[in-house]
């Protein structure tokens, strides 16, 4: 439980310094999500009447937001703020936990852009309804999380991860939106998420002094 006060920290300090970035994110995702289309062409083919508005649903928050949550996880990198990241590296926590502390900063960021994008379609009257909100929030946290092991790489495998989390986003929304598998993607969006997010907690313990 001690450590969890310089964890907070770290979280707090960084969304401090990124309070600029999140204003513009939000208003983005509010602006994009009240000028995205909102109605179909009339067909008379009910299987892709479904898929059109599927794809409505889910094509702002799972693309729009996920390119949101890859932005602001590329702004966590080393040496965008150096007096924070001094400060982070003499913290009393483990390198696992400071892992932990810098995700949860674009992961915030991620979850405030999709429910802002959510709440303007709402207001719209054509909002996703809540199984498709919910794979759209867990697959923009796993493309977030994927993205941030980009920030401890350079070079070729600096974008590799980039381009992972962009395929993790499509495969999920084609899925969804295709196949109507919410519950497979859902499933391929943790497991995901779960595992960058340790690799990313691994790599940061390779140097950890303690």
């Amino acid at each position: 439980m001690m450590r969890a006060r310089p964890m907070f920290a770290i979280v707090f300090a960084r969304l401090r310094a990124e309070r600029r970035a999140i204003g513009y994110t939000i208003a983005t995702a509010v602006i994009a999500g009240f000028v995205a289309p909102h109605g179909i062409e009339a067909r008379t083919d009910p299987h892709y009447a479904s898929v059109a508005i599927r794809s409505i649903w889910l094509a702002g928050p799972m693309l729009f937001c996920s390119a949101l949550g890859m932005i602001s996880a590329l702004l966590q990198a080393a040496g965008r703020d150096p007096d924070l990241d001094l400060c982070e590296l003499c913290a009393p926590i483990f390198g696992r936990e400071l892992a932990r502390a810098r995700a949860l900063t674009p992961c915030i960021i991620a979850s405030l852009a999709t429910f802002s994008y959510w709440g303007a379609q709402w207001a719209r009257g054509f909002a996703a309804p809540p199984s498709s909100f919910i794979l759209a929030w867990v697959t923009v946290l796993a493309a977030t999380l994927v993205t941030l092991s980009a920030t401890v790489r350079t070079g070729p495998s600096r974008w590799l991860y980039v381009g992972i989390a962009a395929s993790i986003t499509s495969l999920c929304y084609g899925l969804a939106v295709y196949a109507n598998a919410l519950a497979f993607g859902m499933l391929i969006a943790l497991v995901a998420g779960f595992i960058a997010l340790r690799q990313y907690g691994e790599t940061l313990a390779r140097f950890d002094p303690l």
